[in-house]
């Protein structure tokens, strides 16, 4: 089967795998993605809606955003993180998740025909700054082969050193490892776009002509070795919806 090219702006963090294993996993996303019943999405999301304004009213100490998922395929669906966690965080609120549970199937149970839920590691060393959550995403996930781990890493830190040599701009990105509850080594490259026309990039360059005029020769072979180091990748839009999201208070 023929593995898809990466783009300039996925390999540019790609960079972070080099550590990621051995890093310090102090920004931890719990992830639901909620698989909506078919012609049941308005009641989804007044449902969802409605759980939302209970997390308010119980004046939940965690942010809830909701993202759309618009393209892929897990389409029509639901994606919600709540990220920036230390690990220990996740114990304590037994009581409160059974409170939570129980008040999600109240609101949306109907409309649901099943969900999943993973912890995703955010890589804050070779990653951009958390800002203001912005209208789109783009997510990119890497399957990687375990034994193409290191040609992967060592092809990955050149592409990013191109882009400093070649002085390519980059999109405000952000690299996660999947940490439990998925199938592995994942990791994941997420891209900010504040509308659908940032999804043209922000260089007309391919890959292979960055690797070319930063390494000549040697990065096209190395191009070659990282490409075979990867099972597959999979892309999806996600859309912020804010109607459908908790932001929790901010604490001085």
């Amino acid at each position: 089967m023929r593995k898809p090219l990466l783009s300039i702006a996925a390999l540019w963090l790609v960079t972070t795998l080099a550590v990621a294993q051995n890093a310090t996993s102090d920004s931890v996303c719990e992830i639901h993605v909620n698989k909506v019943k078919p012609g049941m999405t308005t009641q989804y999301e007044q449902g969802r809606a409605k759980h939302m304004a209970w997390h308010k009213a119980q004046n939940d100490s965690w942010s809830w955003a909701t993202w759309e998922i618009t393209t892929g395929k897990d389409t029509g669906d639901y994606l919600i993180s709540s990220c920036g966690h230390a690990w220990k965080d996740f114990d304590g609120r037994e009581k409160f998740n059974v409170a939570d549970g129980e008040n999600a199937n109240a609101t949306m149970g109907a409309s649901m025909a099943g969900q999943t839920m993973s912890y995703y590691v955010l890589r804050s060393e070779m990653s951009a700054k958390p800002g203001p959550l912005p209208a789109y995403l783009s997510v990119i996930y890497f399957q990687l082969k375990p034994e193409g781990f290191n040609d992967f890493i060592t092809g990955a830190k050149q592409v990013n050193e191109a882009f400093a040599k070649t002085n390519t701009p980059r999109s405000t990105s952000y690299w996660y490892t999947l940490a439990n509850g998925g199938s592995g080594p994942e990791v994941v490259l997420v891209q900010e776009r504040k509308s659908i026309a940032e999804m043209a990039g922000t260089t007309t360059k391919t890959l292979d002509e960055l690797m070319k005029e930063a390494y000549g020769d040697e990065g096209s072979t190395s191009l070659m070795t990282l490409r075979k180091a990867y099972y597959r990748t999979e892309s999806q839009l996600l859309h912020y919806r804010p109607d459908l999201s908790y932001m929790a208070p901010t604490t001085k």
